[in-house]
């Protein structure tokens, strides 16, 4: 490829590994009619001669499979193709074995089984956008490093052609700008998306994840926070439920208030599970700190080490006192939900107790600014997380709204349900929190 010409764009190819052929015949239907190779495989064996035998870009395996399971088999293949893009179907229930092929097999992504299309076609299209991405950047590269050794060649006196070479440097650098600013905005895309699978878990909270991550945001800048902890806070909020995945469906089923010590205790704990998940991701490991410390209280009474004051992350601080407002609101706290100015009122009476004044007082501030404070605070969330009660701020498609404040029974949500058969994943469900402030 000269400097001049563009990556050129091949057809991806894409191995899916699986024992099971009916798991693998949905795959190659699934990805029909994209601009893809798919190739197949029964066995991590049969993975591995196909890998050594096809220019393989994209990596689909299997978690549950005899013989050689699929952290064993990415592992192997990180170890002999480390430039292949590596995707993991797994359930909730292999936690263990998922944090083993993250650690080793440095998978891309995880896929939650029984999938969604539409999220895996989506998960697929970013992952190989971003493989190509990191080609083209790394042909920049080349290219920058032939023009440098051509201008210590050139004559002093050729100040044309000097000219001439720093406007080609000047083009290159802008382009290699370009790909770096888009790999990131692709890693935060990846985030999003496995904060959408975690709230998928039965029983952890619906829509919480993004607007954690948007006011913790808010209210770091208010704090003057620099441009990397505000990334590390978003990424901790979209992520701070992470650890939740291993637990049992009665313990995130209850009420913190109304748990037992024990669970309670248990409960805590997941804090350390998040930590421990994110450590080993150098783009994720200040963000898993700040998990781990999200349950400290400034007075010195919280889980897990009783940090004091401010030797509390600031960033673990801000999660602490979005969390909670959000969890009041919804019930998952007491039981029951509260109103917007009881919860205020409530943050307020525990400063210097649970929580750092300053920081309360940020985020009242932003609650002022987006007028949260009087309209009840509203997460989007998806069709199959949909319960009888809960109500419905607005359904649209495009511009068309089907719904808008409405309570939902199970009737309506048999609609929706057959309303998102008919238009797919594009149909956006948002849903209202809290309850209705109480008049003056």
């Amino acid at each position: 490829m000269t400097a001049e010409s563009p990556l050129e764009q091949k057809p991806a190819h894409i191995l899916c590994v699986d024992d099971e052929p009916n798991v693998l015949k949905s795959l190659r239907r699934l990805f029909r009619g994209a601009d893809y190779v798919i190739h197949l495989a029964e066995s991590g064996a049969q993975g591995l001669e196909v890998l050594a035998e096809q220019a393989i870009d994209l990596i689909i395996s299997d978690m549950r499979m005899p013989q050689m399971d699929g952290a064993e088999f990415l592992t192997k293949a990180a170890e002999r193709w480390p430039d292949r893009v590596r995707i993991l179907l797994t359930g909730y229930a292999d936690i263990e074995s998922t944090i083993a092929a993250v650690n080793n097999g440095k998978i891309y992504s995880y896929c939650s089984k029984p999938w969604e299309d539409e999220e895996i076609k989506a998960l697929v299209a970013k992952a190989i956008e971003e493989k190509r991405l990191r080609e083209e950047r790394s042909q920049l590269f080349e290219i920058i490093h032939h023009q440098n050794a051509q201008l210590k060649d050139l004559n002093s006196n050729l100040e044309a052609k000097v000219e001439q070479r720093t406007e080609q440097l000047k083009k290159s650098f802008k382009q290699l700008d370009s790909a770096h600013k888009s790999l990131k905005k692709q890693y935060s895309d990846s985030v999003k998306i496995f904060a959408k699978i975690i709230e998928m878990r039965p029983g952890i909270s619906n829509g919480h994840a993004t607007f954690i991550a948007d006011n913790a945001r808010r209210v770091a800048i208010k704090l003057g926070l620099n441009e990397k902890a505000c990334t590390s806070i978003i990424y901790a909020g979209l992520l701070l439920q992470i650890g939740k995945m291993s637990f049992p469906d009665k313990l995130l089923g209850q009420a913190y208030f109304l748990m037992t010590p024990q669970d309670r205790h248990n409960y805590l704990n997941h804090a350390l599970e998040g930590e421990a998940l994110l450590k080993n991701m150098s783009q994720l490991k200040d963000a898993g700190t700040l998990i781990k410390y999200q349950f400290e209280h400034f007075d010195g009474s919280g889980y897990p080490e009783g940090l004091h004051g401010q030797s509390i992350p600031k960033g673990s601080q801000i999660l602490c006192v979005v969390r909670d407002y959000i969890a009041f609101l919804e019930g998952s706290m007491t039981g029951k939900k509260m109103s917007s100015t009881d919860v205020q009122q409530r943050l307020e009476n525990k400063q210097g107790v649970f929580y750092d004044s300053e920081v309360v007082a940020a985020f009242l501030e932003v609650l002022a600014e987006t007028k949260a404070n009087t309209i009840r605070p509203i997460v989007e969330i998806s069709c199959t997380q949909l319960l009888p009660e809960m109500e419905i701020a607005e359904i649209s498609h495009g511009e068309q709204i089907f719904l808008k404040d409405t309570i939902l029974t199970k009737k309506i949500i048999t609609d929706i349900t057959a309303l998102r058969e008919k238009v797919g994943n594009r149909l956006i469900i948002k849903i209202r929190l809290g309850e209705e402030e109480k008049p003056n």
